[in-house]
């Protein structure tokens, strides 16, 4: 506009850029985001000054052909950059995002999916991660992921040095912890993963312990025990998904405790008294659950009480002459197929090992009203051999006497529910769980393939606690690049020599031709 004073010119125009700045840097900025608002509003303070003191020009040129031109194109851009800030707004609020990785290792297990869905209060993450530190980035897309999913998850990032009295409200000493805050419990968990960050959400959740026994007294799995054949890494699982352990013998119980869950006999050596049978079965009875896992060539004098309830062990041992192909024993079968039920379902392409394993089958004769699955089985070129006592070092199957593959590895038997009602209130049903085999749950293997999957998911249908369940951390696939000596060569020679000594070659012609020209 002409005419205008140069002092009003200079506080519209510096206005303006001021106020564009402070819009950036508040757009921009993590720390101190207030300040470009402050600056935003004084650089709208300094415009309205600027236009207030060419008041005259102003109102002259408002009512000029060319303003009502540019208002016309200025509200054309107003409403776009409208639009698209809508938009971006609209994609912040409601995105979708597609994972396309290899074996979708970008996304959350199914499992964690339904612990989110759940999810139905505010709860906020506290990571405790220096600036550059190693894993740091990986946590975020994590606690991203859990984010995208449940807007009631939020998290913030902490560093220990700058945020001390934060670090000493949750006891975080060290970098690398994460800390999980709900309305009235918290829970820390180090180097977060997905197995990890879920099972704490199930926590948090719970509002009780659930108790698990395990039968001692016979020679079982010890529970504190670090040998291979010992149990403590299994007990370790259950205790990170809030189950109390305890040991129980029952030769000098009544009963099996009321607060029991689930009860459970780690390869029980030595027969089972008579009373401990019957305190067993009236467990069951008023709709307990067994976990029993029976090894080969010993049935602790259960032999015929668990096919009363349906599973029958077979007296047997497994052989898979194609697990020696992956570097395991012909006596380690594998579990490469599943049963439709919800402790095998998350299980789908997954392999378990059943290291010196019997067969279990559903009996013959189921009892009234159960329903029964076979769990696992082994591939169709194993077989069980019948005559293991006498087996011979190296196996081979016999015709019409050892039991051709697939074989069942483990059974789970629903039972009815009692026509009468105990004294003490049955809870529905007992449930029945049995391997042909303990050491898939031992220190040595429990780590195996999907092992840890099988066993904890076991225990978490007998508890009646569907929810908890273990989470199988995705792999990355290893993709190395095989390449032949010549194709060394090439690869080192092409961009190390010949490209730059073309581009040499090019240049100096260039220059040649260019002299010759001049």
């Amino acid at each position: 506009m002409e005419g205008v004073k140069p002092m009003a010119k200079g506080l519209a125009v510096g206005g303006l850029l001021l106020a564009a700045a402070g819009g950036l840097f508040y757009a921009l900025s993590l720390r101190h985001p207030q300040y470009g608002l402050m600056a935003a509003g004084l650089g709208l303070a300094l415009l309205a000054a600027g236009l207030i003191a060419a008041r005259q020009q102003v109102g002259r040129a408002l009512g000029s052909r060319a303003f009502r031109l540019g208002l016309g194109a200025g509200a054309a851009v107003v409403a776009v950059a409208a639009l698209v800030v809508f938009l971006g707004a609209l994609a912040g609020r409601h995105h979708l995002r597609w994972d396309f990785s290899q074996g979708q290792k970008l996304s959350l297990a199914a499992q964690s999916l339904q612990v989110l869905q759940k999810l139905d209060k505010p709860l906020k993450a506290y990571a405790f991660f220096k600036p550059g530190q190693a894993g740091r980035e990986q946590t975020k897309d994590l606690l991203d992921l859990y984010a995208y999913h449940n807007r009631n998850f939020t998290y913030q990032f902490a560093d220990l040095d700058a945020q001390p009295t934060l670090a000493k409200r949750f006891g975080v000493n060290t970098h690398g912890q994460l800390v999980l805050v709900g309305k009235d419990k918290e829970e820390k968990i180090s180097l977060p993963d997905e197995q990890k960050l879920t099972n704490a959400l199930i926590r948090l959740a719970r509002t009780e312990k659930k108790t698990i026994y395990f039968l001692g007294g016979h020679g079982e799995r010890d529970l504190e025990g670090i040998g291979q054949k010992d149990f403590s890494e299994f007990k370790k699982s259950l205790e990170n998904q809030s189950y109390q352990v305890r040991k129980l013998i029952l030769a000098n119980q009544e009963k099996v405790p009321a607060d029991a869950v689930c009860v459970v006999a780690a390869g029980p050596g030595k027969a089972l008294l008579d009373k401990e049978k019957e305190r067993l079965a009236n467990y069951l009875q008023s709709g307990g659950s067994l976990l029993m896992m029976m090894e080969p060539d010993n049935d602790a004098g259960l032999g015929p009480w668990l096919e009363e309830r349906g599973a029958l062990l077979g007296d047997n041992l497994v052989v898979d002459l194609g697990a020696a192909e992956i570097g395991a024993s012909p006596f380690w079968p594998l579990g490469i197929t599943y049963g439709s039920h919800q402790v095998t379902n998350p299980l789908e392409n997954i392999i378990t090992f059943f290291p010196i394993a019997r067969t279990v089958n559903l009996a013959p004769k189921m009892p009234a009203g159960a329903v029964g699955v076979e769990l696992v089985q082994t591939v169709p070129q194993s077989w069980a051999e019948v005559d293991y006592r006498q087996m011979a070092e190296k196996p081979e199957f016999q015709e019409g006497r050892d039991l051709p593959g697939p074989l069942s590895l483990g059974v789970v038997v629903e039972l009815a529910a009692p026509a009468e009602k105990p004294a003490d209130g049955p809870r529905a049903g007992g449930r029945l769980m049995v391997f042909g085999d303990a050491d898939f749950a031992s220190n040595a293997f429990l780590e195996q393939a999907g092992n840890r999957d099988l066993a904890l998911n076991s225990v978490a249908f007998l508890a009646q606690e569907q929810d908890l369940i273990s989470i199988s951390p995705k792999q990355e696939a290893s993709q190395p690049l095989m390449v032949q000596p010549f194709q060394a060569k090439v690869v080192f020679w092409m961009p190390v020599v010949v490209l730059p000594l073309l581009f040499l070659v090019i240049g100096v012609m260039v220059v040649i031709r260019r002299r010759r020209v001049a």
